[in-house]
């Protein structure tokens, strides 16, 4: 590709699984298109990595049934699927009470906390079917849930401390922030996308069902080697201009210019290229109130994976330790397990030196599987919000009354400019598979307005 390229149908912002998506649809529907990424690799908030000689994904890695377009596309690619090692007992540690259960049993609370769980569970499952996810701020009660965090909102559905606890581990593992700062509408949004909370927090049936053989960054790779020169690596978009006629996307290795543009950065990455003329109010404003999630994802290795010979799936699932959850991958031979800094504690991690985050972790793993958790073989772990091009992950993520104030601006045009992206689905906002669907989304309104 030359570095100033004119003539072209659609400049694609992000190689990411949204842009690569959206531009294999156009380049098949004989639109002519580039991708430019700002990155030195290909995949966004996917990235493959590497620990004790097996690959593994630092980003996004698991797919569930329901997740038709990123299972559709493993298919096209020929990359199969296996299923989460779920066997065994999971370990649950929760208000000072630490328990096991196994998957699909209710969780090992005290019988009237279990009932108050699943109460608030229906409840917001009852509030859930009423939210259409590609516009919530129609709902009928939307303003209401919007000027809540989903804190507050917990505080006046139960007294049962448990009960409190597990939905603050699950808005800290799903949202990547704490409870507090996420509106209600926001999380009602997400879950009505994905198939309801429950579905986004299990592993067999649920979103966390099953792996991809090689890993899943793979998928983005395949993509770009089909589209070869059209995408272009260290390509940072510093501005965007647009008139009546077309676009001009100024990188540093040149510019191009187009009928149309696609961003499919996150909003608050897409509110760091220079606009002209400059977004009007609402998209601007939504931009600046949608900060990234805050999430590390750490990788441990061991010789074998020794929890299993006690009976134990690997699944921890804890308000007590700083990782607060952890499930099993295990490789080959030797013992695996995946876990996250999130939300708050993320955020208190983050500037720390990997070798205080690796202690942390193996004193937060032996707590519950013992001192054999101290002596792995290998270790990464991945700062997400120091990634200098997503600062952040999984996704961005609302705070109160965002949605009802400037929702619709996540997908409307501006002009000559579109948006994609997982933030703007509404199947799986915040997955791979979300990001698929908005890359077919955008496509087909792209091809739309250049062949009316």
């Amino acid at each position: 590709m030359n570095n100033q390229s004119s003539d072209l149908d659609v400049v694609v912002i992000g190689a990411g699984f949204a842009g690569l998506t959206a531009a294999r649809s156009l380049a098949k529907a004989g639109v002519s298109v580039v991708v430019l990424e700002a990155d030195d690799r290909v995949g966004g908030r996917s990235m493959a990595g590497s620990i004790a000689g097996h690959v593994v994904d630092r980003g996004g890695q698991w797919v569930g049934p329901t997740q038709h377009h990123l299972l559709g596309l493993a298919e096209e690619l020929g990359v199969k699927t296996y299923p989460q090692y779920v066997e065994g007992d999971h370990i649950m540690d929760i208000a000072g009470r630490e328990a096991r259960y196994k998957e699909g049993e209710d969780l090992p609370l005290e019988p009237a906390d279990v009932a108050e769980l699943n109460r608030v569970m229906g409840e917001l499952d009852a509030l859930t079917g009423k939210i259409d996810a590609a516009a919530p701020w129609t709902a009928e009660d939307a303003d209401a849930l919007d000027a809540q965090t989903f804190e507050s909102w917990l505080l006046s559905a139960t007294a049962s401390e448990p009960a409190r606890s597990v939905f603050r581990v699950i808005a800290q593992v799903v949202f990547c922030g704490r409870a507090g700062q996420l509106s209600l509408l926001n999380l009602l949004t997400y879950a009505a996308a994905s198939g309801g909370i429950v579905h986004m927090i299990s592993s067999r049936g649920g979103s966390q069902d099953s792996l991809f053989v090689g890993g899943a960054w793979q998928l983005a790779a395949k993509m770009a080697e089909g589209l070869g020169d059209a995408v272009v690596v260290n390509a940072p978009v510093r501005s965007i201009a647009q008139t009546d006629d077309g676009v001009t996307v100024t990188s540093d290795v040149g510019v191009w210019t187009a009928a149309l543009a696609v961003v499919t950065a996150a909003p608050p990455m897409a509110a760091r290229i220079s606009y002209f003329p400059p977004m009007p109010p609402g998209r601007d404003s939504l931009t600046q109130r949608m900060p990234m999630g805050s999430i590390i994802k750490v990788h441990v290795a061991y010789e074998t994976p020794f929890w299993r010979a006690r009976g134990l799936s690997g699944s921890i699932l804890s308000d007590r330790t700083v990782t607060g959850m952890w499930i099993d991958l295990s490789l080959a031979a030797e013992g695996g397990l995946v876990g996250f800094f999130a939300g708050g504690h993320a955020q208190a991690w983050a500037d720390r030196s990997p070798e205080d985050r690796r202690a942390r972790v193996l004193d937060d793993l032996a707590t519950y599987l013992g001192p054999e958790a101290t002596t792995p073989i290998d270790y990464i772990d991945e700062v997400w919000s120091a990634r200098p091009w997503q600062r952040g992950a999984y996704m961005s993520v609302p705070g109160p009354g965002l949605l009802t104030s400037f929702g619709p601006a996540l997908r409307e045009p501006v002009g000559r400019i579109h948006w994609a992206g997982t933030e703007t689905a509404d199947v799986s906002m915040g997955y791979l598979d979300g990001a698929i669907q908005s890359g077919k989304r955008v496509a087909h309104d792209c091809i739309k307005r250049l062949r009316p």
